[in-house]
Order: structure tokens, then C-alpha cells, then sequence
């Protein structure tokens, strides 16, 4: 982790801007500490080269535009990457899947030491679903980036699960936004996986 300023990046990929899971994580980002340098980025505006699957391909992965190579080293400079989607059909949404289908693209560039530079680094899911009180919807997202940040020998910190339909109906939800409070400023206990 750094030791200067704590850096956390939201990576904002709902299909619907400002809906539930992002306003429930600005809800969490109200309670970091001063001097905590937070970036918000809109997932859907950086990916649009798609990700293809090269690794067995003669020539393997060419190297990305300057788009995704800036993209691959905002997501190197944070200290806590935190995935805002909704759950869409009982996991992530699209836009996060391919995000981390580009992980797939990045650890085979050896100039980014990409697996080398995450390890240590937080990993969480903000999330919201309508479900009423049924957090076990969440269960496919959340198992999803945990077994990821397992893989990548990061820390994993958990979900912040919201339920609401209409928009904005997740600042209602006075359960998420308790745990909002502190979601983001309790300590990561647990040790990452030797990868």
C-alpha cells in the first residue's frame, strides 16, 4: 500500500448514470478521511476497444491504444479499486466484465508488471439490486471479484449492497446506508492469498 495519500478509485459501470449503486458509493465516499485522493471514472468511456482473447494467437496481444494503456495505469496507481455496478441477471455488469477481461490483456505486458503492482492493493464491490433484502442475489458479483482479488493476491474488502428499483430509492434504504458509514474506512484484516 502507499504511503503517501490513500488513493481510491471508483469505476463507475452501471448503463445508467447516477443510478443506485453509484449514489450509494458517493454515500461511502462522504466518510474517507481528509487528504484521501478519490477518482471517479466512467468505465463505459474508456472500453471501447473491445477485448479479444489473443493468448494463443501468433503474436499473442498487440499493445493497446493510448486509451486503455492510460486506463491500465489509473488502475495501477490506486490503492483500492472499488467496482460500482448494479447487478445485472445476477452479476456483474457488462461494462465490469469487460473491464476485468482486459486484466486478461494486461497481465501479458511485461512492461506493466500488472499482477506484480496489484498484489497488496483493496478490492470492493458497491452494489445495489431490488431485490428486497435478499442479499443472496448479490452472491454470483460478489464471489466474482472476490475469487479475483484471491487471484491477483489482493486484499479483498467486501460488498455494499443497496436495494432499490426506481432511482434514487437506495438512499431510502437506511440498512446500506449504515453500513455505507464505515464500509470504507474499517480496516482489510484479511491477509491476500499468496498468488
Amino acid at each position: 500500500m502507499s504511503t503517501t495519500a490513500r488513493n481510491v478509485l471508483f469505476l463507475l459501470s452501471s448503463a445508467r448514470e447516477g443510478g443506485n449503486a453509484e449514489q450509494l458509493a458517493r454515500q461511502a465516499a462522504q466518510s474517507l478521511p481528509d487528504g484521501t485522493v478519490t477518482e471517479w471514472l466512467r468505465l463505459e468511456e474508456h472500453l471501447r476497444q473491445p477485448f479479444k482473447d489473443l493468448r494463443h494467437a501468433p503474436g499473442g496481444y498487440p499493445k493497446p491504444g493510448p486509451e486503455l494503456y492510460a486506463l491500465a495505469e489509473r488502475t495501477l496507481a490506486a490503492d483500492e479499486l472499488v467496482i460500482v455496478s448494479p447487478v445485472y441477471w445476477y452479476n456483474l455488469s457488462s461494462t465490469a466484465q469487460h473491464y476485468l477481461e482486459h486484466w486478461s490483456w494486461w497481465l501479458r505486458m511485461t512492461e506493466l508488471r500488472f499482477r506484480e503492482r496489484m498484489r497488496g492493493k483493496v478490492l470492493s464491490l458497491v452494489t445495489s439490486h431490488s431485490s428486497d433484502e435478499d442479499d443472496s442475489v448479490a452472491e454470483p458479483a460478489t464471489l466474482s471479484l472476490k475469487l479475483s482479488a484471491d487471484y491477483m493476491g489482493m486484499h479483498w474488502r467486501g460488498a455494499l449492497i443497496g436495494h432499490a428499483n426506481m432511482p434514487g430509492q437506495v438512499l431510502s434504504d437506511t440498512r446500506a446506508l449504515d453500513a455505507a458509514r464505515d464500509f470504507l474506512v474499517r480496516p482489510v484484516s484479511v491477509e491476500p492469498r499468496a498468488a
